[in-house]
């Protein structure tokens, strides 16, 4: 079978992750006990704490039993499994012993970690040191992670931790803390048709660690499988998808898989025209690209769906990806770029995908029937959509790809023929009928068949319900699948008598009305 199957290129999206990755090899270091008293919020704690290099570490569950109870107080797991030593901030710590111990007044080697830490789902890339079989952390590298505050007092030689009072409000984060902490929750979609071969690309990113992410519908469209590739080049095959809005151009996947960094979620109602946002895809199929730019607008409808309308780049490739605020926060799925206009972006609202239900799964095929249904009541009506001819066509290599609803306006010279192909997603009947005013317009045909030469039809000459004479063919259509659509001339004409035609296409899904 030739391939000539449509070829998308799709647009954008982002999520956010944070790693506490480990260097390599790196000669063991001194650890000194720490000498300084160590005061939370005024009273005096005996934590766990060493002298490494100039800095502070601290034994990250002395830390968290610490600040239990206060508003940033965060939980400490271990997964042995992957070696992740997992933190959840607004979570109180569970102990599980030898937690405020003292250390003996005697210096201590420290390796450098090979553990890998997780904030909230996100990777967060701070060197740590195992002591004695425990993991400490650089104290400003924790506090800096959940916004508290430490003050050095070198005349008292005492270091005051500080969590300050009510809500706990995420700082301003860099440019390289956001693709730090975020690119790693951010993948690249590749999906594949329904004979396996690539059909389009797009962006998408993770909502929790157990495999849930969300894309924009578009980028599924038509597909029967699909597959991820994660920051680190790992590929993961697409289960299904859990829920999907196909007007709304969001759709929740089930990646198969599990242990994935993933995105906080922001409130996108909270969002100002003017507010520094940034964006991490996969335009052109350049994996985890950030841009940055600003909020030009809120609320932006287009065909009822309200939008955010940004300054920061959009390009093929980018639906599905994250748009972030500056606490690394996912506000917003990229979605669509104006080409007419400059630096016209947009990106759906992260607060959107609260309004989907995913108690149901849904398989690619599945997925695919319900688009085709939707599409047809959705599809344009005769000459709603106009589309012109596109040379060369007339191979039937280079067929014309058309949406169903379809007007096409074309020439057909002297021994030519013009070629094109639909995508029908279910049974049904594709219909097609077709106009022109050209005096040899008799001496025009028009064939329909299935790209394996299982079925195919000749449309005939008819009087239209407006009085004039048309072409009207119909094309029972048994399996989903390609169909190609060939007009051409039954004999030779002159190359002066060149036809002007018009025709509409559509399919019918089983089972609708029509």
């Amino acid at each position: 079978m030739i391939n000539i199957k449509k070829r998308y290129v799709t647009l954008i999206v982002a999520c956010v992750c944070i790693f506490l990755t480990s260097v390599t090899v790196q000669a063991a270091m001194e650890a000194k006990p720490t000498t300084s008293k160590i005061y939370v919020n005024g009273e005096e704690k005996k934590c766990a704490a060493y002298y490494i290099n100039g800095n502070n570490y601290f034994k990250l569950r002395d830390l968290a039993y610490a600040l239990n109870g206060t508003n940033r107080e965060f939980s400490v797991k271990w997964d042995n499994q992957k070696k992740t030593v997992l933190l959840t901030s607004g979570e109180s710590y569970t102990p599980i012993g030898n937690e405020m111990e003292p250390v003996e007044n005697i210096s201590r080697s420290a390796n450098v970690t090979s553990s890998n830490i997780l904030v909230d789902g996100q990777t967060l890339k701070v060197q740590g040191y195992n002591i004695g079989g425990n993991n400490y952390f650089k104290l400003r590298d924790i506090t800096n992670i959940f916004n508290i505050s430490v003050i050095w007092n070198g005349k008292t030689n005492t270091i005051h931790i500080e969590t300050g009072q009510g809500e706990q409000t995420e700082r301003v984060l860099s440019a390289k803390e956001i693709y730090d902490r975020c690119s790693d929750a951010v993948f690249y979609i590749e999906t594949y048709d329904i004979d396996g071969d690539v059909l389009s690309s797009g962006s998408g990113f993770f909502l929790d660690s157990d495999g849930k992410a969300v894309t924009n519908f578009h980028v599924l469209q038509d597909s029967y499988s699909a597959k991820i590739t994660t920051a680190d080049g790992n590929r993961f095959a697409v289960k299904g998808v859990i829920g999907y809005d196909i007007k709304g151009d969001l759709a929740i996947l089930q990646i198969d898989g599990s242990g994935f960094a993933y995105l906080s979620l922001g409130d996108s109602d909270e969002l100002t025209s003017g507010e520094k946002i940034y964006t991490i895809s996969s335009p052109m199929g350049l994996s985890n690209t950030i841009s940055e730019g600003i909020v030009s607008g809120i609320n932006r409808t287009i065909g009822d769906i309200p939008y955010i309308q940004i300054t920061a780049a959009i390009s093929h490739g980018s639906s599905g990806g994250a748009l972030l605020n500056e606490k690394g926060q996912a506000v917003g799925i990229t979605s669509a770029g104006l080409a007419e206009g400059q630096n016209l972006n947009f990106a759906i609202p992260i607060n959107a995908i609260s309004t989907l239900n995913t108690d149901t799964f849904y398989s690619f095929s599945e997925l695919v029937v319900e688009y085709t249904i939707y599409s047809y009541y959705e599809r344009a009506k005769p000459f709603e959509n106009v589309v012109m001819e596109q040379e060369p066509n007339d191979l039937f290599e280079t067929s014309q790809f058309l949406e169903n609803g379809s007007s096409v306006i074309g020439t057909m010279q002297a021994n030519e023929l013009d070629n094109y192909y639909v995508f029908c997603g279910s049974p049904g009947v594709l219909e097609l009928y077709c106009y022109s005013d050209a005096e040899n317009f008799d001496k025009m045909a028009v064939l329909a068949e299935d790209l394996y030469g299982k079925v195919e039809t000749l449309g005939k000459f008819v009087e239209m319900e407006d009085g004039k004479k048309g072409m009207y063919l119909l094309l029972p259509v048994l399996e989903p699948g390609y169909y190609h659509i060939m007009l051409g001339t039954e004999e030779k004409i002159q190359k002066e008598e060149a036809i002007e035609y018009i025709f509409y296409y559509q399919f019918i899904p089983e089972g609708v009305e029509w």
